[in-house]
């Protein structure tokens, strides 16, 4: 079974991945934690034009110490806020393992402190329900996040112990994991449920991982169980509620069941329905589980809502969720550009269940979906400066239709500094923080080591040191020095992108390597070098036929890099530009300076469609052609120059 390497088994020292973990460390965590504690200075936006939400200020370190009777006051903030904070903490666990900083580890210190002193005796934690509704504690499992909230902190606690070894982090984790087993299960006295938003199982399985407590396995047996079990299990709850004479607070959402991904019990599952996160975190930690009981109908579950995402449901950014409608995943091919909705946590759940699913069968199209959703739908979330951040991860926007038409009142054009709802931006933080660890995974009982991702980087792990050293993906050759102490298998990828792939071991050179699959070699492994190299084309990409939106419309891609057209760079309004196979195929990358950096533009020779700028419809068209430039930018930096138009599909001629 394959097995995740601690990241302080790898040091990454490429360009590209350096600039974000560092710029995390250096510049997101700080700013993140100054935003949880009232910073005066942000500015926080809802994340549509909807006003239903609270935006003055996070007040997430706040609600912690009114719980723990440190401050007075109320509750602020939506019903999650926590989570906001454990997933800050677990970017910090994480950014400690590969960077040790002493006054960022007293600051988490503290924080861990924070929440103990939050957490009442008996385990529970929660300061929306502790503060501001205690009456509806576990009364309101369709919408009240406490599992979810709890399943987040689990994580954060796991990874924060890891790294700095608090017995105090340790200590709170496990008062959760023995609380919940008080309250939940199939007992005649407990609670017969799941959370509404999944992830309490992603927490429960790590913190087994870490602890090998039985329990925690089996509760998230048990909440993957129960899901579903039972559809009318919420519409029940509230019911209760409105009978008790308690607050409903009732979700808002067709086919509720559906929305939270409860439709059904998860082993029944065969395609990817409602809200994305909730799907993808379900999906997530579906795969987990059956890394340690081997549930085959589970895994068979697994696949099918794989292939029914990635082969019907995902945008060729990685994003997921088509519709503002509930965040939610609608029907197969369908994928608009402009009113979509790809939240960023969308992108992250995925590359989580991707993972997962590699290690259980090590296919390459898992890493595929990894590099697709890293070096786009997930960069993009976040803008060069590391402290602005999008919510919602278009493909297309233009600024007239944009600001006038409330249909696209979650599109930002530019990306805020925070928001009142913020999932986001920490899940941003944690997840790029921790990049390396897809870069290499290991079995360690069959000695193999799959080599998944291009990055200058080192892995001392075991018996066993590989030094990749490449300017990727500024260049096209890979070095690799490996050295064991007894004989290894190397898998190294050989991503779908590459073409006329050479790759020389120890002086043995194999021509005509086969892309899209792993090259494997054993040996004893003394001081020896392994050289690659590939070359990258600029590709022209179709849509299957029945994507609607996409129809008469090409996309561009070089190497892992989607890219984009801004207004910016061009001259005609983008709407107008044309664009062929051929003129894709034999576009030219040309490295730049500009305002955001160093970055490799491609310019393609289009036409430009004439225009009659003074009538709505033209009968009997004429229609003229001009030649023009038409010049690109990888799709993760748009909109770090200001506001302006952008599009991912052109227009065929």
């Amino acid at each position: 079974m394959l097995k995740e390497i601690p990241l302080k088994q790898i040091q990454i020292s490429d360009d590209f991945w350096s600039f974000y973990i560092n710029t995390i460390k250096e510049k997101t965590i700080p700013y993140q934690y100054s935003v949880l504690d009232n910073s005066p200075y942000v500015n926080i936006e809802n994340e549509n034009k909807k006003d239903y939400f609270e935006k003055d200020k996070s007040n997430a370190l706040e609600n912690f110490r009114v719980a723990a009777g440190i401050s007075d006051g109320g509750h602020y903030g939506m019903i999650f806020q926590d989570s906001d904070v454990y997933k800050w903490l677990e970017a910090v666990a994480y950014s400690l393992q590969v960077n040790p900083d002493r006054k960022l580890q007293a600051v988490a210190d503290e924080v861990v402190n924070l929440i103990s002193a939050a957490q009442t005796d008996d385990g529970y934690i929660n300061t929306y329900f502790q503060v501001k509704e205690p009456r509806l504690k576990y009364r309101m499992l369709y919408s009240g996040h406490e599992l979810y909230c709890m399943g987040h902190l689990l994580e954060a606690l796991v990874a924060y112990y890891e790294t700095t070894q608090n017995t105090a982090a340790l200590n709170i984790a496990q008062k959760v994991v023995n609380h919940i087993d008080s309250v939940f299960g199939y007992e005649e006295n407990k609670i017969h449920g799941s959370d509404g938003h999944p992830e309490i199982e992603l927490g429960l399985i790590k913190f087994y991982e870490l602890t090998k407590d039985e329990k925690a396995l089996k509760l998230a047996e048990f909440f993957l169980d129960i899901r579903g079990k039972n559809t009318e299990f919420y519409k029940e709850e509230m019911a209760r509620n409105e009978k008790d004479g308690l607050p409903i607070k009732m979700i808002k959402v067709p086919h509720l069941e559906t929305y939270l991904v409860a439709h059904k019990q998860p082993k029944d599952m065969t395609e990817a329905v409602g809200h994305a996160v909730r799907m993808l975190y379900l999906a997530a930690s579906m795969a987990r589980i059956v890394h340690h009981n081997s549930d085959s109908e589970m895994y068979v579950a697994c696949k099918a809502i794989w292939d029914n995402i990635v082969h019907k449901k995902m945008y060729i950014t990685g994003g997921v969720g088509s519709t503002t409608d509930g965040e939610a995943f609608t029907g197969d091919y369908d994928l608009p550009n402009d009113i979509m909705y790809c939240e960023t946590c969308a992108s992250i759940a995925l590359a989580y269940f991707a993972y997962d699913m590699f290690k259980i069968q090590p296919d390459t199209e898992y890493i595929d979906v990894i590099e697709r959703t890293l070096y786009n739908g997930i960069l993009s979330g976040a803008s060069l400066d590391g402290i602005h951040f999008f919510y919602v991860n278009p493909l297309e926007v233009h600024g007239n239709i944009n600001d006038s038409n409330p249909d696209h009142g979650h599109v930002k054009r530019v990306r805020p500094q925070w928001y009142s709802c913020a999932c986001c931006p920490p899940n941003f933080a944690r997840t790029i923080g921790s990049v390396q660890r897809y870069i290499y995974t290991i079995d360690e009982e069959n000695k193999t080591v799959y080599l998944n991702l291009f990055a200058k980087s080192r892995l001392k792990y075991g018996d066993i040191d590989i030094i990749q050293d490449t300017d990727f993906p500024g260049s096209n050759s890979i070095h690799y020095t490996v050295s064991s102490n007894s004989p290894y298998i190397l898998k190294i990828r050989i991503p779908y992108w590459c073409s006329n792939v050479k790759i020389t071991v120890d002086g043995e050179t194999f021509d005509n390597v086969k892309n899209n699959c792993y090259f494997e070699i054993g040996k004893e492994w003394n001081n020896s070098r392994i050289a690659i190299t590939f070359d990258t084309h600029v590709m022209a990409v179709k849509a299957n036929s029945k994507v609607i939106a996409d129809a008469n419309r090409l996309a561009v891609q070089y190497g892992p890099f989607v890219y984009c057209a801004e207004q910016i760079d061009n001259e005609h309004p983008l709407s107008r530009y044309r664009v062929s196979n051929d003129d894709i195929r034999s576009a030219v990358i040309a490295v730049e300076n500009c305002d955001i950096g160093t970055v490799p533009f491609i310019k393609i020779d289009t036409t430009v469609e004439s225009s009659e700028e003074n009538s709505l419809y033209t009968y009997n068209p004429q229609i003229e052609y001009t030649t023009a430039k038409l010049k690109m930018l990888p799709y993760y930096t748009w909109a770090n120059r200001g506001s302006d138009d952008m599009m991912v599909w052109l227009h065929q001629k």
